[in-house]
C-alpha cells in the first residue's frame, strides 16, 4: 500500500478506534492517565466524603495522587499551597449519564469546561456517536480540551430501535446497522464478535438498550465481561424483564421508573418504557421487592435519573411517576443498592448555573429521603462504582487520583452545598 494511503487508513482508524487504539479504550487506562503535576497541599480544609466528615487536616498531592491526608501542619512540604481554612473539600463530581456525542467542538469546549467549572470531573455518555466521543476523549487527555474525564458506551439493541432518528444522527455515513457502536443484535449476532468490534471503538462499556430478551442479554453481558468490558442496561429492555436483566449480571441500570415494568405483562413495546400503572403498583410491592433483591443479590448500581423526570412531564402531569420513582429510589438504597446520580443531559450553560448533578443530588435529598453525606456519595463514589474505577476514585484517601472541590459551605448540612465551588482540583491540577 503506498505511504499517504496507508497513513490515511491508519487515520481513519484512530478516528474510530481513538484511545482504543492510542490508549487502550479501558476504565483502567484512563484511570491511570494522569500527566504529572505539581506537588500540592490542600491546607487545613474539612474532607468530606462517603466516609463521612475529617476536619482540620491537610491533603497531599503528588503527580496527580493523593499521597497523604494528616492532621494540619503535620510535617514540611514543598510546593504548591491551597488554603482551605473554613472549606470543605470533596472528591469531584460524576454525572453518571450524559449524552454529549452529538457536540460540535465548538459546543464541547464550552460544555465540558463549564461543567468542569461546576464540579464535574468525570462523564460517563450513554451512547452517542463513538467517532465523535473518541475524538473528545484524545483532547481531553492530551489537554487539548478542557473538561471532564470521558468515558463512553457502545449501544446494543434490537433491530428495531435501528430505524430511531437520534442512532441514524449519530451513525451518519454509515448504512443501517453497519457501524460498530451501535450494532443491531439478532438471533444470529455473535455476541463475542459484536462486543469485540464495540471494545474497538474506544469504548468503556456497552449499553443494552431495548428490544432484547433476557437471553440475549445474560449473553452479551458475559461476553463483555469477559473482554474486560462494563455493562449497562435499562431497567428494562423488553422483552427482557427488569430481573432477567439484573440476573444477567449488568454492572449498572437506569431510570428507576422503568422497574415497574416487572410487575406487568410481558411485552416487546419499548415506547412504553417510561409509562406504567404508577398509580396500581406500589413501589413497597413484592415484584418491587424481587427487583431490589436482584440488584443487591448482583451488586447492581442503580441511575434512578430522578431529574429527568422532575424536567419530563409528560403523561405525569401529577407527578405521580417522579413520586414513585423516588420512593423506589429510596426503598432500593435502604436495601444496601449502591446509587449513582446521573443526568441524562448534562446541563446547560445557557440555562442553568451549575451542571445538572448538582440538581439530581438535591432530589435525591428532598424526594427520596437521602442524607446529604448519601446524595453526596451517589455523585462521587456511586459513579466511580458503575464505571468500574472505584479503585482510584471517589473517595479522598491516599492512593486515590486527586479529582477534587473544594467548597465554601458545608454539603453535610446542605447537599445545595455543592455549588458554592472556590477550587476544583483534576488530576492534582488546580483548573479553577
Amino acid at each position: 500500500m503506498p505511504r499517504a494511503r496507508l497513513r490515511r487508513a491508519f487515520l481513519s482508524l484512530a478516528t474510530v478506534a481513538g484511545p482504543a487504539l492510542l490508549h487502550g479504550g479501558t476504565a483502567a487506562a484512563q484511570a491511570t492517565d494522569t500527566d504529572a503535576a505539581p506537588s500540592l497541599l490542600i491546607r487545613n480544609v474539612t474532607v468530606v466524603d462517603a466516609t463521612g466528615g475529617r476536619p482540620g487536616v491537610d491533603v497531599r498531592v503528588r503527580d496527580g495522587t493523593i499521597e497523604a491526608v494528616t492532621p494540619t501542619g503535620e510535617g514540611s512540604f514543598e510546593g504548591d499551597v491551597v488554603d482551605g481554612t473554613g472549606g470543605y473539600l470533596i472528591p469531584g463530581l460524576v454525572d453518571a449519564h450524559v449524552h454529549v456525542g452529538h457536540l460540535t467542538r465548538s459546543e464541547a469546549v464550552e460544555l465540558f469546561e463549564w461543567a468542569l467549572d461546576g464540579g464535574v470531573t468525570t462523564l460517563r455518555d450513554m451512547a452517542g456517536d463513538a467517532r465523535a466521543l473518541a475524538g473528545m476523549q484524545q483532547a481531553l487527555l492530551t489537554g487539548e480540551l478542557r473538561g471532564p474525564r470521558l468515558y463512553y458506551s457502545a449501544l446494543m439493541a434490537g433491530p428495531a430501535f435501528m430505524s430511531d432518528p437520534r442512532l441514524r444522527a449519530a451513525t451518519r455515513g454509515y448504512a443501517e446497522g453497519e457501524a460498530p457502536y451501535m450494532i443491531p443484535v439478532t438471533r444470529d449476532t455473535d455476541p463475542g464478535r459484536a462486543v469485540a468490534m464495540a471494545r474497538g471503538t474506544g469504548a468503556t462499556g456497552i449499553k443494552l438498550y431495548a428490544a432484547l430478551t433476557g437471553e440475549q442479554v445474560a449473553a452479551f453481558t458475559r461476553e463483555a465481561h469477559r473482554a474486560g468490558l462494563r455493562v449497562w442496561a435499562h431497567s428494562a429492555v423488553f422483552p427482557a424483564r427488569p430481573v432477567e436483566v439484573l440476573d444477567a449480571g449488568v454492572d449498572g441500570v437506569s431510570h428507576a421508573p422503568y422497574v415497574i415494568w416487572e410487575a406487568a405483562p410481558p411485552t416487546t413495546d419499548f415506547t412504553l418504557r417510561a409509562r406504567g400503572d404508577f398509580a396500581g403498583v406500589p413501589a413497597d410491592g413484592p415484584e418491587m421487592g424481587r427487583v431490589i433483591d436482584a440488584m443487591v443479590r448482583n451488586g447492581t448500581v442503580l441511575d434512578p435519573t430522578l431529574l429527568v423526570f422532575e424536567r419530563n412531564t409528560a403523561d405525569d402531569s401529577t407527578g405521580l411517576r417522579l413520586a414513585w420513582a423516588a420512593d423506589l429510589t429510596r426503598r432500593a438504597h435502604d436495601a444496601g443498592v449502591p446509587l449513582a446520580a446521573g443526568t441524562d443531559g448534562i446541563g446547560s450553560p445557557d440555562r442553568d448555573e451549575r451542571p445538572a448533578v448538582h440538581r439530581e443530588m438535591e432530589l435525591m435529598v428532598e424526594l427520596a429521603g437521602l442524607s446529604p453525606v448519601e446524595a453526596l456519595t451517589a455523585g462521587t463514589l456511586g459513579g466511580a462504582r458503575v464505571l468500574g474505577i472505584q479503585d482510584r476514585f471517589g473517595t479522598i484517601e491516599a492512593g486515590k487520583v486527586a479529582d477534587l472541590v473544594l467548597l465554601s459551605e458545608d454539603p453535610r448540612a446542605d447537599i445545595g452545598a455543592t455549588r458554592s465551588i472556590r477550587h476544583v482540583i483534576l488530576g492534582g491540577e488546580v483548573v479553577r
